[in-house]
This record gives C-alpha cells, sequence and structure tokens, in this order.
C-alpha cells in the first residue's frame, strides 16, 4: 500500500477505474513494465449489468493477452432475438451464432469477464477501492494525485477509464456536459432471477412509436429493459431511485405483450441502472500526462453493444502505441487517439442513428422501416 507523498518513479502509473478498460489497461501497462496503481470509489468490482459481446479485434486483444481461452470457457450459448408485436407475434427473428459470415462471436457475462480480467492482475498491481481522485496536478516532469483519503501521490502517468460519468474527465477537462451528445432517450435495466417469461437464451423486444420493452433470457436469470424516446432532455435525479422508478412506471402502465408482468418485477428495491442514452464526444481525449480510455473519452452508447469490447480495444491500442514510443508519452497518446478515432466515430455515428431506430423506433415510420429490414434480413445483431 501506498502512503503519503512519495518521490515518482518513472515507471509508476494511476489507472482510476476498475471495470474492463481499467483493468484491461493496467493488465497491458503492467506488462510493458509499469508500476500499477488502480483505485475505484466503489468497495468492490462493480457487480451486474447485462453480458458482453466479444468479437473482431477484441478476440485478438484477448488472444494476445493470453486471455480467450478463459473467455471462451465462460461463453454463453446462441440467442435467438426476435421482436415481437402486442399478441406475442413473431414479426421477425435473427440468430447470434458464435461463427458467422463476420467472424468469430462471443457472449460471456459481465461478471465473467471481469473475473477473467481481475484474475489476470491478481498478485501484479496494486488495486484501491473505497478511493477517489480529488485532485491532479501536473508538472513537466510528473503528475501529483490527492486521493479522498487525503493522501497525496506521485506518478509518470494517469490513465482515466472510470466511466460515462468520469471523475479524471471532470477533473482534467471541466464540466462533461459540452462532451455529452445526448441520443433522445432513456434506459432501465434490472437483472432479476428467472421469472418464466421467455426461454433461456432467448431475446425479445416489444416496441411501440417512442417506447421499447426488452427481455434477455438466460439460464439463470432475465434481463428486463425499458426504453423510452423524448424530444430534449428531462429534469431528473440520477441518484433519486423512486423518481426514476416512478418515471417508468408512468410511460409504460397500460401498454399490451408482456409489459404489466416486467413492471411488476420492477418493485421498489434500488437494484437497477437507469439513465439517459448518451455518447461522449471529446475533441481530444489526453491533457498532458493524463488519458482517458473507454467509456471516459468516447462512450459509444448502450444501444452500440459495444462497450466492453471498446474499452479492451481502447487499451490494447494504448498499450501498442506506448510500446512504439515507450520514452514519449505525447507521442504515444497522439498516436493512439489518432488510430483509434475513426473507428469510434463510425461506432459512435451508426448507434446514434441505426441501433437507436432499430430498438427504439420513435414513430410510425420508424417502426415500418424497422419491419421492412427484418422482412429482407437487412438487420442482424
Amino acid at each position: 500500500m501506498m502512503s503519503g507523498p512519495s518521490l515518482t518513479e518513472p515507471r509508476s502509473v494511476l489507472v482510476s477505474g476498475a471495470s474492463f478498460a481499467g483493468l484491461a489497461t493496467a493488465f497491458r501497462l503492467n506488462r510493458l513494465g509499469y508500476r500499477v496503481t488502480v483505485i475505484d470509489v466503489a468497495p468492490g468490482l462493480r457487480r451486474g449489468g447485462t453480458p458482453v459481446d466479444i468479437e473482431g479485434e477484441t478476440i485478438a486483444i484477448l488472444t494476445r493477452m493470453g486471455l480467450m481461452d478463459a473467455v471462451r470457457a465462460r461463453t454463453l450459448p446462441p440467442r435467438r432475438f426476435a421482436f415481437k408485436d402486442a399478441k406475442n407475434t413473431t414479426l421477425g427473428e435473427m440468430g447470434h451464432h458464435p461463427d458467422d459470415e463476420a467472424g468469430p462471436r462471443y457472449e460471456i457475462h459481465r461478471d465473467d469477464l471481469l473475473d477473467v480480467l481481475s484474475g489476470a492482475i491478481e498478485g501484479d498491481v496494486e488495486l484501491l477501492f473505497n478511493r477517489s481522485i480529488v485532485a491532479i496536478e501536473q508538472r513537466p516532469e510528473a503528475v501529483s494525485a490527492t486521493f479522498s483519503d487525503g493522501s497525496r501521490h506521485e506518478f509518470a502517468l494517469i490513465f482515466g477509464c472510470d466511466g460515462n460519468r468520469s471523475n479524471t474527465r471532470r477533473l482534467m477537462f471541466g464540466d462533461g456536459e459540452p462532451f455529452t451528445y445526448f441520443m433522445g432517450g432513456y434506459f432501465y435495466l434490472k437483472v432479476v432471477p428467472d421469472t418464466g417469461l421467455l426461454p433461456p437464451n432467448t431475446s425479445e423486444v416489444f416496441a411501440v412509436p417512442g417506447r421499447m420493452a426488452m427481455l434477455n433470457g438466460y439460464d439463470d436469470r432475465t434481463d428486463i429493459g425499458f426504453g423510452f424516446r423524448t424530444a430534449g432532455e428531462i429534469e431528473y435525479d440520477y441518484r433519486d431511485k423512486d423518481q426514476q422508478r416512478r418515471l417508468i412506471k408512468d410511460h409504460f402502465s397500460g401498454l399490451a405483450w408482456k409489459v404489466p408482468d416486467m413492471l411488476a418485477q420492477v418493485g421498489e428495491d434500488n437494484d437497477f441502472y437507469f439513465d439517459r442514452i448518451t455518447q461522449i464526444r471529446m475533441p481530444t481525449w489526453s491533457n498532458g500526462r493524463i488519458t482517458l480510455v473507454g467509456d471516459a473519452g468516447y462512450c459509444v452508447s448502450p444501444f452500440a453493444g459495444l462497450g466492453g469490447s471498446m474499452a479492451i480495444i481502447g487499451a490494447g491500442r494504448l498499450a501498442e502505441a506506448l510500446a512504439r514510443h515507450p520514452d514519449d508519452h505525447a507521442a504515444a497518446f497522439h498516436d493512439y487517439e489518432e488510430g483509434l478515432r475513426p473507428f469510434v466515430e463510425q461506432v459512435q455515428e451508426r448507434a446514434a442513428i441505426d441501433s437507436v431506430q432499430m430498438l427504439f423506433p420513435g414513430d410510425e415510420a420508424e417502426i415500418a422501416e424497422r419491419d421492412r429490414k427484418l422482412s429482407i434480413g437487412e438487420i442482424g445483431v
């Protein structure tokens, strides 16, 4: 454990955030020879959430990390994805297979991927929970971070891997709102024990103009999702769970399909996710000796289906840039951003248009276009 101020070690770095971006970044930095400390404001790894798709470049990166076999061992079975109407009639279906025309594709529970990544750095990386960065001071030769416990530490570099509401981004780039792109809606997600609402290894979506209900079934759990579109942002407190439950009940009461049974699962507990659907779009991801990785710098939104993968890709691209420029962090950060930004922007644009309209149609015209694409096989998951 570190305590109090210390002299900077040239290879001592700080990673803020212990989710996919932070754990993958810590792994890669450790392999490059850095002395890595990871901090997170939570008391431990943040559990829960929907499964993660692993495909394309993410597979190659995890393979180079030596972790792909562990991921394959925890892969979920192929799933069927169906669009439904109010009478539960199937409007169209899509398969999700491990090997399709686009190449191998796997789905893994979020907690399982967390365990794979955290296990890979155990004993090699210092993990400090229940604390966060409250101040950062840069100098030409180093950067100091003051933690929430009052201690102050010096590092060569700091990596902000702390998610959509990144504290590192706030400290180094100011208020996050100018970088937040609102995608026109809000999303609720709750993971509950098996409800019997649909078979395992199945996903179903029901939509009316401006509102969407979704179920993902697994062997031992069910994801219950609701989303609604808005013309502009609404006033709500992201810490007020009672208000968020009321918003969901007000927007979805009276709808058909399986919505009444889904609303019964909303309950009164606070174990759910609710937030506006946004992306993070920044003119630059770096400031001096600090750079951002994953959602902190370039959140692509839950509807892209690539949040976990993008975090791992970002960590991989960053590590490769640092390996190319081991003694020049500015050149490495520029290389990292220049190489990854076109891909990020492509995914963000696709999510902002195609993904939202497919899962989350705002009006009858968007529903008709979705159904047309389903009928000719243009939509895939």
